[in-house]
């Protein structure tokens, strides 16, 4: 995803366990993520010796869960048909956000450069 550039987040983690089994089978859960800049996203769940919907009872034994997410920002300026005039736009918009106080938005002077 996004040609090569080393994601901006990525995050793994595994979890292993002698056994396990399942009172109750958990609801699946998406992990979603919103918000502005745009951004791509690819995660990867890898088990071993248990399935991806566990039976209720049923007991998995030397069990092995991996996960990893990677996220890439997608910055206005990534888009092909971006334009000079959208990035003059762009940094005016985030002057006053800025200017007006918006939490979180810094002024484009104060953004880190890549």
């Amino acid at each position: 995803m996004s040609g090569g550039r080393r994601p901006d987040l990525d995050f793994s983690t595994s979890v292993k366990a002698r056994e396990v089994t399942f009172g109750k089978v958990p609801k699946k859960r998406k992990v979603t993520y919103y918000g502005e800049p745009d951004h791509e996203t690819d995660a990867h769940v890898e088990r071993e010796n248990i399935p991806e919907e566990p039976e209720e009872g049923v007991t998995y034994r030397d069990v092995k869960v991996d996960w990893s997410v990677a996220q890439w920002i997608v910055h206005p300026a990534e888009d092909e048909d971006f334009e000079a005039e959208d990035v003059e736009r762009e940094v005016e918009e985030r002057r006053r956000r800025a200017a007006e106080g918006e939490p979180g938005v810094p002024p484009p002077e104060q953004m880190r450069k890549k």
